[in-house]
This record gives C-alpha cells, structure tokens and sequence, in this order.
C-alpha cells in the first residue's frame, strides 16, 4: 500500500512540475518574444518554419519506429518527440484566423 501512495504522490509531484515548468517557460518566452520584435519576423516565415518541424518531426518518428522495441527507450522517445515537432509544424502551417 504504502508503495502504490508513493507512486501516485510521484507521478501528481511530476505531473505539477511539468505544469509549472511549461507555464514559467510561456511567461517568460512570451515576454522576450513580444519586446524584441520576434514574433513578426517569426509570423513572416511561419509557412516555412512549420515545414522544416514536419519533415525533421517525420524523420525522428520514423528512426523511432525502427528503434521500437529494443531495451531503451530511446525509440519510443524520438517516437513521441518527432510527433510533437510534427504537430507543432501543421499548426504553424495552418492560416490564421
């Protein structure tokens, strides 16, 4: 019992500061991005940015699907990190509202 308590009391600590951790990185990048003029240059090549994210995104799932099933974990990680930057490069992709 006590070891399924502290599991869960891990996972809830992990889960808070993965939370808090993408919140001050919002914050603060938000912040530099809008004094220094970076968001306009960024919403300039967005199209293009967006299309290097899909094609490194497809790439790193696809060594990550070779990987799959080995001892590590690094397959399912480049797995999971390449289809985040491949979603992350069709919402830039996507036109604005």
């Amino acid at each position: 019992m006590a070891d399924t308590v502290d599991g869960l009391l891990r996972g809830v600590g992990l889960v808070l500061f993965g939370a808090a951790l993408t919140w001050l990185l919002t914050v603060v990048l938000g912040r530099v991005v809008t004094r220094r003029g970076f968001a306009f240059w960024v919403w300039d090549r967005s199209g293009a940015i967006g299309r290097v994210l899909v094609i490194a995104g497809f790439g790193m799932a696809a060594v990550g699907i070779t990987q799959l099933g080995g001892a590590g974990a690094t397959g399912t990680s480049l797995l999971l990190f390449g289809a985040l930057l491949g979603m992350a490069g069709i919402w830039l992709i996507l036109p604005g509202p």
